[in-house]
């Protein structure tokens, strides 16, 4: 099997532009961490104060990083490295199609294309074949699993470490179904 990408993103609001991007790729056949980053990007505006105290992203952060442009390039210098399958898993539908949107790409440019795997869908799905509560962000549905949710809710890469975790749970109830 490809290795995967597992990628979040954290916004600035209200104008939604990008100021944190994070991703983790995992050799899925050997349960390996070959890629962990955390690019602060410079949305060139001022932190919201609230997004500020959910992220714990501060303004001197983002104000010295690099541009959505720039942390793209070196994004696709991981993924040249480490060839995981084309499209990203997510929690949620969202970024990977912002990511390519605030970008002004088109699907040919875009190193992921047009499509992600979606892991809260795939939750859906399990919750609503086994008669379970289907509604929750990240953490609530980690906690229903009794997984434990590791680090700071909504820093990306925490975000997408747990996102890596929950899929790999569910990859697992989906076996043992079988």
């Amino acid at each position: 099997m490809k290795p995967l990408l597992f990628l979040d993103l954290e916004m600035n609001q209200p104008s939604g532009k990008i100021i944190q991007i994070g991703y983790v790729i995992i050799d899925m056949d050997v349960d390996q961490t070959l890629c962990s980053k955390r690019i602060y990007v410079n949305p060139n505006e001022k932190l919201n104060p609230t997004i500020e105290t959910l992220t714990g992203i501060s303004q001197a952060q983002v104000d010295s990083a690099p541009t959505l442009e720039q942390a793209y390039i070196e994004l696709v210098a991981d993924v040249v490295q480490h060839k995981p399958f084309i499209n990203p898993v997510t929690w949620g539908g969202g970024d990977s199609a912002e990511l390519r949107k605030q970008l002004c790409m088109d699907d040919e440019r875009f190193v992921f294309g047009r499509r992600w795997i979606d892991a809260k869908t795939i939750y859906v799905a399990y919750a609503l074949a086994n008669n379970l509560p289907y509604a929750g962000g990240l953490f609530k549905v980690m906690s229903r699993f009794k997984l434990g949710f590791i680090g700071r809710a909504h820093d990306a890469l925490t975000d997408a470490t747990n996102t890596y975790r929950l899929y790999k749970h569910l990859l697992t109830l989906f076996k043992k179904a079988l």
